[in-house]
């Protein structure tokens, strides 16, 4: 009887750390990237490394910003590691592959918009 309250103590969790759990749960901070299927096949098509790691942080951003238009200024390029230049290739690159829209501005960052990128929550 002693050894199995023992055992029963081990799988108790500590409050704290639940307490811990349910405040990052309330955040809205997500911590993964949900890619389409459709976004992942088109993007076996690439040609450049900077235009997949563009695609990933623009999915997570669409999520983000709740499906609005998304400016990818120098800050979302340095995120990602690339450079301007190769911010540019790879906006091309999306485009080419249909899976964006870009309204470029003169003298202002890039507004984009995601196309097919609704993805359904389990």
């Amino acid at each position: 009887m002693m050894g199995d309250q023992d055992e029963i103590a081990k799988l108790r969790v500590d409050p704290t750390l639940m307490r811990q759990l349910r405040k990052s749960k309330e955040g809205s901070q997500r911590h993964y990237t949900l890619v389409p299927r459709e976004w992942e096949l088109r993007l076996l098509e690439a040609k450049r490394i900077s235009t997949y790691r563009l695609a990933i942080e623009l999915l997570y951003l669409y999520w983000y910003n709740k499906g609005k238009p998304t400016i990818v200024s120098s800050n979302v390029a340095k995120a990602v590691k690339i450079s301007a230049r190769s911010k540019w290739q790879a906006l091309a690159e999306l485009e080419r592959l249909g899976l964006i829209e870009v309204d470029r501005r003169p003298r202002r960052s890039p507004r984009v918009v995601l196309l097919r990128a609704h993805t359904e929550q389990t």
